[in-house]
């Protein structure tokens, strides 16, 4: 009938006759598509991000190592910009810092780092390497010593080497010659046999210690694989002679090329070492007639020096110098009293007047060593005898 409404089927329709579950259908897949192209997207920007990240570290790391370490900080905190968590780009930032003599930065920038890895040995390296340049001792030895047993990703062993000599140069190069001693003795001991730099390196810094046993078995080792070697020469004579092996010092010594036999302190130690072969009249093996001759000289040698110290400033007599003049007259006229007894052939009838007449001798370089400044030739060979023995005359 016109005009009589329709009668629902029970199906809703739109306009253009889609179903309502249809269209949530296409509803929720265009819901995944649209959410799909944002992950991507996401992703997109994401790896774009990283991508410029890594982009600018790489030209920072170019550019450190090429020395512009100014560069170099821009482009690492522009890489920080897109990576700011990057734990990598931190450090790498942190040792340019420091390179560019920013310490207080880096340190803030290393600290947070070694607190969530306390055992990096690159991360307590470099703050070894900032607190030395501020020369805070106690504090560089202690990240020193935590790189060294610290975890290396790469060749640890190498590293832990590395970390010890250069923590002995540390300690060397601020005088702190107690603390040294057990960092070189680790070093000796950690060198490999047959390593001939790492050996000549390691004995190099045992001299400067004052190491001279260590020093010396170092150089003796080296000498045994390059026989001629000059660093080991001079260094084993030095060593020699401050043991007081002077026969082992010449025998080095004399072997030194031209070129090294005049490096400083070698003439002077060579030809000392020689004078001391030749005038100790307590070198074992010697008979009583040579004991005596040698302390003849000896006594003709210290008269001269006295009367020469005594001439040359004769003429002073400031407080500083009465003293020491005083002194000189005083053993000369010892000298003199005992001329007769200490004659070469009663010198050699008589073992116990060696022992006192190279007292003597002693006393009176050493007067005008305090006098006159240090001795030179015959008179330094005497002094070095008297301070090697002592009080401990024969």
């Amino acid at each position: 009938m016109i005009g009589e409404p329709r009668r629902n089927t029970g199906s809703s329709r739109d306009a253009r006759g889609f179903s309502r579950e249809f269209v949530l259908v296409v509803c929720f897949f265009c819901l995944i598509a649209l959410l799909g192209v944002t992950a991507l997207v996401s992703r997109m920007y994401h790896k774009r991000v990283h991508s410029l990240a890594d982009q600018w570290f790489s030209y920072g790391e170019a550019d450190f190592r090429a020395g512009n370490t100014k560069k170099a900080l821009i482009e690492y905190r522009n890489a920080l910009a897109f990576s700011p968590a990057n734990v990598m780009f931190q450090f790498h930032l942190a040792l340019a810092l420091a390179a560019d003599g920013q310490l207080p930065e880096a340190r803030a920038y290393l600290l947070p780092l070694l607190s969530e890895s306390p055992g990096s040995g690159e991360i307590n390296l470099a703050l070894a390497r900032i607190a030395a340049q501020q020369s805070r001792v106690q504090d560089a030895m202690l990240y020193y010593n935590s790189a060294i047993y610290g975890e290396w990703s790469d060749d640890p062993i190498e590293m832990r080497w590395n970390v010890r000599k250069e923590l002995c140069e540390f300690l060397l190069d601020h005088g702190a010659a107690s603390q040294a001693e057990p960092a070189l003795v680790a070093l000796d001991d950690n060198t490999p046999s047959g390593d001939v730099a790492k050996q000549k390196a390691a004995a190099q810094l045992l001299l400067r210690g004052q190491m001279w046993s260590r020093a010396l078995d170092e150089f003796h080792s080296v000498l045994e694989s390059e026989r001629n070697d000059p660093d080991a020469l001079e260094g084993a004579g030095t060593a020699a002679f401050q043991l007081h092996n002077y026969s082992q010092a010449v025998g080095y010594l004399s072997r030194l090329p031209k070129d090294r036999a005049s490096d400083p302190g070698v003439p002077t130690m060579l030809e000392t070492a020689r004078q001391i072969q030749a005038l100790d009249p307590f070198l074992p093996g010697l008979g009583m007639g040579e004991k005596a001759r040698r302390t003849s000289h000896a006594l003709d040698v210290a008269t001269a020096r006295a009367q020469q110290c005594g001439g040359t400033n004769g003429s002073t007599t400031s407080a500083n110098t009465a003293a020491p003049h005083s002194e000189l007259a005083s053993l000369l006229a010892t000298i003199q009293q005992n001329k007769r007894t200490w004659s070469e052939r009663n010198l050699e009838r008589d073992p116990d007047t060696v022992s006192q007449a190279m007292g003597l001798v002693f006393q009176i370089e050493n007067a005008a060593a305090k006098t006159c400044g240090a001795p030179s030739g015959e008179n330094l060979a005497l002094w070095t005898i008297g301070q090697n023995l002592g009080n401990n005359l024969p």
